[in-house]
């Protein structure tokens, strides 16, 4: 339903235009927001498309054309926005959902991040909530391929390391089935600031990635950096939305396994785009300058 656009443009924030923001209203609470154009600043809604014939589509990149609604990525607002917020704003009963096809299980990622089908589907909270969460998913994996296609992208523990030193990480993501990621010193320190998210699986961050040229595709990455304050911004964003409506983050790199147990990361499923705060643990930098063991076993 939402016109379809190229990778780089689905993962490029939107380029500025007249104006630093404009206020948009959730269709599920009724709060007024103000959103900003660029992109270069997190949105706090989701971005829902209005069909002419009752159905609704998520863009959670916020480019596709249609007339838009807004929501929170909170289950409150999205139940509200389901039971009549939507048919409230479109003036008119809207009881569908476009619903794009989700990769099956064990299917391997792809290197754009996108999906080419779909079916509409009837609209409710459970529905509604799945799509966001997917459409976030699809968002987070396209903004990662930008960052590794523009060469803005630190990969595995060494260069992740040297990029934090350096002050270009703008965000560091791990992934959540590796645990020896959580525990990189430039992990903890990108913490305590804010930069860092857990999301996708090894495999998922290394396919991803191989835009890059990265030798790591076949054993998997445990963590990248992103060196691009815009697409890092933009990716925080799509994870934390996504994470807001699934559930209350979790701490600690436990959390990040639960949720990976539960359903893995990167598959564009309910629980994919899960955040969870790395937590301190041993391993890290020497006083020396030397690498710890646990250091070396976080670039796999």
């Amino acid at each position: 339903m939402v016109e379809a656009r190229t990778d780089a443009e689905r993962a490029t924030p939107q380029t500025d235009r007249e104006g630093s923001s404009r206020v948009r209203t959730c269709v599920g609470c009724g709060e007024r927001v103000e959103v900003p154009r660029s992109g270069s600043a997190p949105s706090v809604l989701v971005r829902l498309v209005l069909g002419p014939s009752g159905e609704v589509a998520v863009d959670a990149a916020g480019g596709g054309f249609g007339r838009g609604a807004h929501v929170h990525p909170r289950p409150s607002c999205v139940e509200k926005a389901a039971q009549r917020g939507l048919s409230r704003a479109a003036k008119g009963k809207v009881s569908l959902l476009w619903d794009e096809a989700s990769e099956q299980a064990g299917e391997e990622t792809t290197a754009s991040g996108t999906t080419s089908s779909g079916k509409l589907v009837p609209l409710d909270a459970g529905s509604l909530s799945r799509a966001i969460v997917r459409s976030l998913d699809r968002r987070a994996q396209g903004l990662v391929v930008a960052a590794a296609r523009a060469r803005k992208i630190a990969l595995g523990a060494d260069a992740v390391t040297g990029a934090e030193e350096r002050g270009e990480a703008d965000l560091i993501v791990v992934a959540t089935d590796a645990a020896a990621g959580s525990e990189l010193s430039a992990v903890r320190r990108a913490v305590s600031e804010g930069r860092a998210v857990a999301w996708g699986t090894k495999k998922v961050l290394a396919t991803l990635c191989s835009a890059a040229a990265s030798s790591k595709r076949a054993e998997g990455l445990a963590v990248v950096a992103i060196k691009d304050d815009r697409i890092a911004a933009a990716l925080r964003e799509a994870v934390q939305a996504a994470s807001a409506l699934v559930a209350a983050p979790l701490e600690g790199a436990a959390a990040g396994r639960k949720r990976h147990d539960a359903r893995r990361p990167g598959d564009t499923g309910q629980q994919s785009s899960g955040r969870s705060t790395p937590k301190d643990a041993g391993g890290g930098i020497d006083e020396d300058g030397a690498r710890s063991g646990q250091d070396r076993r976080a670039d796999g």
